[in-house]
């Protein structure tokens, strides 16, 4: 555990560091920088943080861009911080293609940086890791370009219906009735705005969900495949291990560094 409390597990690389960290509730960090530049995943937990282009509340989905020339400050929420975070030795592995701090909050893109950082572990070609961080960055462009514009109250709303009501087998049909809209309307808009169908989006969600569970819990796979809203344990890990890469006994052994 280092002087702030925090409690880490490291994989170090030659360009970048692989990271699982826990910061203790509460934490304060006054504005700083950090040594290298880099990418979080949040896992489990809180943290409000500030810069000078503004101010982001960071929750589960959330992953940030982090360059590090970029002051800020970190006020961490009422329960343990929990997350994943790849930083660069390499500087501009990420600096190459991202010059400004920004967090995005996105299920398909915490899923994403998770696959990431489950298939870097078990790699040590260059050729291969590249691969793995040019899709990544790719699609975490064209994801966040996305997210960022201002969306419909309709779209908002049906983001956070696809987001809580996972144990719901809603379709585009029942949705789009709820929303007083017509079905193709609602689904070329929801993709407009956040890159995904509602379905596609609701897939990652759930993964996310279940990912978040395996990281944090003792529950057993059926139990999470409830909680997350699939039909079965076999639902559950056919879409783990199509999105993350890996079985979700796979992905907790790994969280629990096995």
């Amino acid at each position: 555990m280092d002087c702030m409390g925090r409690d880490s597990n490291i994989l170090h690389f030659d360009r970048f560091n692989v990271e699982h960290s826990v910061y203790p509730p509460g934490l304060y960090m006054a504005p700083h920088k950090d040594k290298l530049s880099r990418i979080s995943i949040i896992l489990d937990g809180e943290l409000w943080e500030s810069t000078e282009q503004g101010e982001a509340k960071a929750t589960r989905n959330s992953v940030v861009i982090k360059p590090n020339d970029v002051v800020h400050e970190n006020t961490f929420g009422p329960t343990a911080l929990r997350l994943l975070s790849i930083s660069f030795n390499d500087n501009s592995l990420l600096t190459d293609r991202f010059d400004s701090w920004q967090w995005i909050n996105h299920p398909a893109i915490h899923v994403l940086g998770i696959r990431l950082w489950t298939q870097m572990q078990g790699i040590r070609d260059e050729k291969r890791l590249m691969a793995l961080f040019e899709d990544f960055f790719t699609t975490l462009a064209r994801l966040g370009q996305a997210h960022y514009t201002r969306p419909a109250m309709w779209r908002s709303t049906l983001k956070k219906l696809l987001e809580t009501d996972l144990d719901t087998p809603q379709t585009i049909q029942t949705l789009s009735e709820q929303l007083s809209l017509h079905r193709v309307s609602l689904a070329r808009g929801f993709k407009k705005e956040y890159a995904l169908s509602p379905v596609q989006f609701r897939q990652y969600t759930r993964v996310a969900t279940a990912l978040q569970e395996l990281a944090l819990t003792q529950k057993s796979l059926s139990a999470i495949a409830y909680d997350a809203g699939f039909a079965d344990q076999s639902h559950l890990s056919r879409a783990v291990k199509s999105l993350v890469g890996c079985t979700p006994g796979g992905f907790r052994r790994m969280m629990n560094g096995g």
